[in-house]
Parts: structure tokens; sequence; C-alpha cells
């Protein structure tokens, strides 16, 4: 495990974006992190006129989420792909404790039932191999002491300071692309099990620092990291945060791994987007 010096740090995950004298920000979110942003976060979005996320994180969509996270009896079993040392280390990390739980993220993916025996299996059993994926890993982090997540933050403090909130997807969009991760990389992912506290590491490492060139180096072979996740939505999230991006002043939020396909679009269409010396 690791600890944080501090729980407040400073955010460089962010980029300007200009053309015609207008100018916008485009920053890149963690869904799960062990610190907060939010002093950063209010500089931020405390100048602008729009803010914009991927898409809504309230409880009526969370709830959505859970019901199009249970097994329809069609996608394969990845309690079955894995083999028995892999299980029993999973295992282990389940049975030593989950700690608090404060994101409502993290909560709506602890509501599922859990059991006792093969905790492993209890635990996923009558989930899609997609929210299995997000709900161990959203426990093996949260007892690291991610309790935080950069998309919820934000979204409170534009609420807070009553900014206009647009949303980029509806969430049956949203679950549209999580229902096409590959399974064999969830697979893949899981028989690395080994390798998750490195990974975890580097991540909030190149985070950080605002190094997403490195960070994407070493998230290759995450779940997400995928067609369905990135290449289909990038075009779509550009389509539709354009127009405020046009009028300038907006504060547009999306998963850091959006950032490079978005920016190059920005790019493509004559925008100069440049990486913010925070």
């Amino acid at each position: 495990m690791f600890f944080l010096s501090s729980k407040e740090k400073t955010f460089r995950m962010v980029w300007k974006i200009e053309l015609g004298g207008k100018r916008s920000y485009l920053a890149g979110t963690a869904h799960f992190f062990p610190c907060s942003f939010k002093k950063s976060l209010t500089g931020l979005i405390s100048n602008a006129d729009t803010v914009l996320f991927e898409g809504p994180l309230d409880e009526s969509n969370m709830n959505t989420v859970r019901v199009y996270g249970m097994e329809d009896g069609d996608a394969p079993s990845l309690y079955d792909a894995l083999d028995g040392k892999t299980i029993e280390k999973i295992n282990k990390e389940l049975g030593s404790g989950t700690g608090n739980i404060d994101s409502s993220l993290m909560s709506s993916l602890h509501m599922f039932r859990s059991g006792k025996g093969n905790l492993f299996h209890s635990e996923i059993e009558g989930l899609k191999p997609w929210m299995a994926f997000l709900k161990i890993w959203s426990q093996y982090l949260q007892k690291r002491g991610w309790k935080y997540s950069v998309d919820l933050e934000a979204l409170s403090v534009a609420r807070q300071l009553g900014k206009n909130i647009h949303f980029l997807e509806t969430i049956e969009e949203q679950i549209a692309a999580l229902n096409g991760i590959p399974f064999e990389r969830i697979v893949n992912f899981f028989r690395e099990f080994n390798s998750w506290e490195k990974f975890s590491r580097q991540h909030v490492k190149c985070y950080l620092k605002g190094d997403i060139e490195t960070m994407m180096g070493v998230t290759v072979e995450f779940p997400t990291r995928c067609e369905s996740i990135i290449d289909k939505r990038d075009p779509v999230m550009f389509e539709r945060m354009e127009h405020f991006i046009e009028k300038g002043n907006a504060m547009v939020f999306v998963g850091t791994t959006h950032i490079r396909g978005i920016s190059r679009m920005l790019e493509g269409i004559g925008y100069k987007v440049s990486k913010c010396d925070v």
C-alpha cells in the first residue's frame, strides 16, 4: 500500500484551447484517485461560463448502471476464465477488508450483494464482466486510500459555483461503450493481479505530473483502453463540445485517455492546444 503526504494536490492534467481570441480549457479526469484537487479545480471552474462533463453521475443514472451491469445469461464467465492461483490471490485481497467508501460512484459499485466462502465468486456473481471488473478494481483502490473522483469533485464544484453544466453523453451511451470492452482484456488484466500495485503507483505518479504521454504508455493494457471506450467515443464527444468551445470560456472534463484524440481533432480545425504550465 502507499500513502500520499497530502490529500490536496495541484491539478496538472489541463490544456488550453485557443482560436480567434476565444479560449477554453480541456481537462483529463480520473474516475478514482487517492487525493483531492478541489482548490485547483475551483480556480479553473470559477472563470468558466460553461462546464462540460462526459456523462451524468447522479444516483438515478447510477441505478441505471447497476441494472445494466447485471448478467443477462449471454456473457462469458470471468470466474471460469481465471486460474486457481489468480482467484486465490484475489480472494486474499478481498478478505483483508475494504474500509470506508466515500465516493458515490464507488458506493454504487459496492451495493451488489457480497457473500461468504469464495469471496471473489460471491462479489462478481450475477454481474457482467465489465461491472465485475469495475467493482473489484474500485475495491482494490479504495482500500489504498483512493476515495476521491476527479469527475465527481469537479461536478460538485461546478454546481456549488452555479455554472451552466452540460453532459456530452447519456448514461445509455456510456453503458453501450462499457458493453463493448473485450472480455479478453478484462481477463488479462485480472491475470496480471500481481502488477496492480505497480500499475496504480505509476498511474498516480504520471497523473500528478500531468505527464500524459508516459501515463498512456503505462495504461496501455488497461481494459478500458479499447475501441468502444476511446476510438468510437472521441468523435462523438468532440462534435458535442465543439459548439461550446467556439463560444469560448468553456471548461471541458473528459477521461484522460480521450485527451490526445480530442486534441488532434481540435488542432485539425485550427485550434491551438497547449499544455497549461501550472
